[in-house]
């Protein structure tokens, strides 16, 4: 229904839904979880998107604090380059949850340098 909704708003800019987790959380699986389903519902998204013409629908980078080689961010970065063709643009969420600023701005760095350059980033929170 979010898409639904966001789709009869009419706004320019519309988000795929996501799981977001706290940051500050420690539950790695809770983390694994959200990731995943967030890949997941970014299909539906798109599925659902009845005005991709009009309306641009922006996927929600997520995965915690996990800016290693391979991990959950990078899950997630992977997971939108594989659908790049119908994502115009991208969100940076999971963050402003209580992270140190160092791990904020580690994030976003990590996130801003995967992205695509000609592509707008929106950095949520």
């Amino acid at each position: 229904d979010s898409i639904y909704h966001q789709n009869n708003i009419g706004s320019d800019i519309i988000m795929a839904l996501d799981d977001v987790v706290s940051s500050v959380a420690d539950d790695r699986t809770r983390f694994e979880v959200a990731t995943y389903r967030t890949l997941r519902w970014l299909d539906r998204c798109f599925e659902a998107h009845a005005r991709p013409k009009e309306q641009n629908l922006f996927p929600i980078v997520q995965g915690g604090l996990d800016v290693s080689r391979g991990g959950l961010r990078d899950v997630c970065l992977a997971g939108f380059r594989l659908r790049d063709d119908k994502a115009p643009g991208y969100a940076i969420g999971g963050l402003a949850g209580g992270e140190s600023k160092e791990d904020f701005w580690r994030v976003v760095d990590h996130c801003c340098r995967a992205l695509p350059d000609a592509k707008p980033r929106y950095l949520m929170g």
